[in-house]
């Protein structure tokens, strides 16, 4: 009884609270996507201008880290796992 009146009481409140939080979280997502969007299209960036020659400077090998480890920590996967090997197998770290 008691959480019926406080729900009758309080409606608008938790109707605007709950709508809030939703577009929060909405935000959260599309913010999310669109940097793992980033890393990723760094990270291929950097394996285009490399594959010719198969050596990469060591800031871009910093940088390939960098963005890689970030990747994963936000929960990214796909391709970069297969870039990954070959970046850190074959390619030759010239300064």
């Amino acid at each position: 009884m008691i959480v019926i009146e406080f729900i009758k009481d309080y409606w608008t409140q938790i109707v605007f609270l709950f709508g809030l939080f939703s577009a929060f979280y909405g935000q959260y997502k599309a913010s999310k996507k669109a940097t793992l969007c980033s890393l990723r299209n760094d990270i291929l960036e950097i394996y285009d201008k490399c594959k010719a020659s198969k050596t990469i400077s060591c800031f871009q090998m910093e940088s390939y880290i960098d963005s890689r480890d970030l990747y994963f920590k936000l929960g990214g996967d796909g391709f970069i796992h297969r870039l990954d090997d070959i970046i850190t197998k074959e390619f030759k770290v010239v300064d």
